[in-house]
């Protein structure tokens, strides 16, 4: 069987242009489909896949993110609620959307629906806003006739994905403070006190102190070195996650990371909670197992982890239950394979599931609690040793020109 993708195809229809998505295994397909659908009506201009275009940067401004996709869950849910048709709601949240991006995956997502193409292939069109949870969900829903209990789990599910984030934030927000801070007091001591020193120290002509002369040396430079070293970090960032999508190098990292006393303890369970959150979604929804464990798989950051989510998917799919696939993982805590038994046993899968996520959550919650004392620990033993060494440059100068004057 031929694997499909998801196309976007450039259509000019009653004298507009458009843009449709559909799933097909190749391009020559994805037309074919669009002008069956479309007949006389259109004519084809180009097809590509859709995918994310360009380099998505970490904006502080209009990308969008799990809060955003919760509000609008939750207006399509009211204004379907109220009577307004699928169409509709989703031109008027187009309409309404603050952010360019959305609102473009909005207006394309609009224009398949008008065009009479499934929900499924209405929002896939924009991978790089409508996540393939999103998708999957609103397949199932629509094919389930349950439009407005899909809206309400996608909702209640990116308003916690969107609260697990937040509280990440909140808890580097100050240690990120305390650094900027103590960066911007070091660039302006360097650029404007230390000169002035400098110049004082030359004139008095006296031996110095080779932590005094590192100083000197440093400031001479401090207006092009600072960002210059800011650049090169962000440079070296970039790098670095470049390198990390490499599956042998990405893996020893995740290995190395797990073995950190705490971040590895938040790293896991992040994994872990993701992981059994977007299970309970998929399956409280009516999604088949093999299907919400492949995406599933997509979604979980964890190269480990997505291998063992493979292998569970080929046992299931060759008849053997979940929960004993997921037992036999070494990521996954023992409480999860053993909730996934008493929920396949009960009936309650995707509730088990849920619960234990939210066992996953109370461990992420504990670990992120010692965050911001462990972080701020760190900054203040980093700005205490760049204070040391502003201060032992100044005054080793002015004890020993005391030291001469007293002789």
């Amino acid at each position: 069987m031929a694997q499909t993708a998801v196309y976007t195809v450039r259509v000019l229809v009653g004298g507009a242009r458009r843009e449709l998505a559909v799933e097909a295994s190749n391009p020559d397909e994805a037309a074919a489909k669009v002008k069956a659908r479309l007949g006389e009506r259109g004519v084809v201009l180009g097809v590509h896949r859709a995918g994310r275009r360009g380099v998505a940067l970490p904006l502080p401004f209009g990308g969008v993110g799990p809060r955003d996709l919760e509000v609008l869950c939750r207006s399509l849910l009211v204004m379907h609620q109220a009577g307004v048709t699928t169409l509709e709601a989703v031109e008027t949240a187009a309409a309404q959307a603050a952010k360019g991006r959305l609102k473009k995956a909005l207006e394309l997502a609009a224009a398949n629906i008008r065009e009479g193409l499934p929900l499924k292939h209405a929002f896939r069109g924009s991978p790089d806003v409508f996540p393939e949870v999103f998708c999957q969900v609103m397949d199932a829903a629509e094919e389930a006739g349950a439009f407005e209990d899909g809206l309400a789990a996608l909702a209640a599910h990116f308003e916690r994905e969107a609260r697990f984030k937040e509280k990440l934030r909140q808890a580097m927000a100050y240690p990120l403070v305390v650094a900027a801070f103590a960066l911007l007091v070091a660039l302006g001591m360097f650029t404007f006190v230390v000169p002035k020193f400098a110049k004082v120290l030359a004139e008095a002509d006296i031996p110095l102190p080779a932590v005094t002369k590192a100083m000197l040396a440093f400031s001479a430079h401090a207006r092009v070195a600072i960002p210059g070293a800011l650049l090169g970090l962000l440079l070296l960032w970039r790098l670095a996650r470049g390198a990390l999508r490499a599956g042998p190098l990405r893996r020893r990292a995740e290995a190395a990371l797990g073995r950190v006393p705490l971040v590895g303890a938040l790293v896991r369970g992040a994994a872990v909670s993701r992981l059994c959150r977007t299970l309970a979604l998929l399956l409280e929804v009516g999604v088949p197992a093999v299907q919400a464990l492949e995406v599933a798989e997509r979604v979980c950051p964890l190269l480990a982890l997505r291998d063992e989510v493979r292998v569970a998917r080929a046992v299931v799919r060759g008849g053997g239950s979940l929960s004993g696939a997921l037992k036999k993982s070494r990521w996954l805590p023992p409480q999860v394979g053993k909730m996934a038994a008493v929920g396949e046993q009960s009936g309650r899968l995707p509730e088990m599931l849920e619960r234990a996520a939210q066992l996953a959550e109370m461990e992420v919650d504990a670990a992120v609690q010692k965050l911001p004392m462990l972080a701020e620990g760190g900054m203040l033993v980093c700005v205490g040793g760049l204070v040391l060494f502003i201060l032992l440059s100044i005054f080793l100068p002015i004890l020993s020109m005391y030291q001469t004057v007293q002789k």
